[in-house]
C-alpha cells in the first residue's frame, strides 16, 4: 500500500509540475508578445511623426554648393526647370547676367508653369517674357530669402519681390523655397511658383 501511495504522490506532483510549467510558458509568451506590440506602436507612432514633419512642409530647402559654377550655368543644368531656361535665353536676359558681380536668381520648376491659368504665358508680348524673367531676379546681391522677413527687395525688372518665413520655410511672394544653390557669382533658389511682376496701370 505505501508503494502505491508513493506512486500515487510522485504522479500528483509530476501534474503539478506541468501545469505549473504551462503557465509560466504562457505568462512569459504574453510578456513578449507584449512588448513586442509596444515596440511595434512605438516605431509605428515614430514613422507617423516623421510623416506629418515631413507633409507639413516645415522642412528647410536643400543647399547644394557649386563653387566652381556661375548662376547662368547653374540654372542651365537645374533638373525640371526648362521652361525657365527657355524664357532666359529667348529673351536675352542671360546675357546680361555676366560672371562677375553677384546675383540671385529664383527659377520656378516645370510643374510651376504648368500650374498657371490656360494661355498666362504664351499671351504675352516679348517685353511682358522680359520682363518676367527679370522680375526673377535680383541684380548686385546674393541675398538670403529667409534674413528678408517681411521685407520688400527690388527685382532686375524694377518691381519689388515679398518676402517671408513660415515655419523655417522662406517664401518669396507666395512661392516657396524649395532649394538653393550657390554659385561662383551668387546664388540660385529652386520655387514652386512662377513669379509674375505686378501689372502696371494704364492710367
Amino acid at each position: 500500500m505505501k508503494i502505491a501511495n508513493r506512486g500515487l504522490w510522485v504522479g500528483a506532483i509530476a501534474i503539478v509540475a506541468v501545469v505549473v510549467l504551462g503557465w509560466w510558458w504562457v505568462a512569459a509568451n504574453e510578456s513578449v508578445n507584449t512588448t513586442t506590440n509596444s515596440t511595434e506602436a512605438t516605431s509605428t507612432a515614430a514613422t507617423s511623426t516623421d510623416t506629418a514633419s515631413n507633409s507639413s512642409g516645415s522642412q528647410a530647402p536643400s543647399v547644394t554648393s557649386r563653387n566652381s559654377d556661375t548662376v547662368k550655368a547653374i540654372v542651365a543644368s537645374l533638373p525640371n526647370a526648362s521652361e525657365y531656361e527657355s524664357l532666359f535665353n529667348s529673351t536675352g536676359v542671360s546675357g546680361t547676367i555676366g560672371s562677375g558681380g553677384q546675383f540671385t536668381i529664383f527659377v520656378p520648376t516645370n510643374t510651376a508653369f504648368s500650374e498657371l491659368p490656360k494661355g498666362t504665358i504664351s499671351k504675352m508680348t516679348a517685353a511682358q517674357l522680359k520682363r518676367l524673367v527679370q522680375y526673377s531676379i535680383v541684380n548686385g546681391r546674393a541675398i538670403q530669402p529667409g534674413a528678408q522677413v517681411q521685407g520688400a527687395i527690388m527685382s532686375y525688372s524694377g518691381d519689388p519681390l515679398n518676402f517671408t518665413d513660415l515655419n523655417n520655410v522662406p517664401m518669396v511672394n507666395s512661392s516657396i523655397v524649395i532649394a538653393e544653390y550657390k554659385g561662383s557669382n551668387g546664388v540660385v533658389y529652386l520655387v514652386n511658383g512662377v513669379l509674375l511682376p505686378p501689372q502696371k496701370s494704364n492710367l
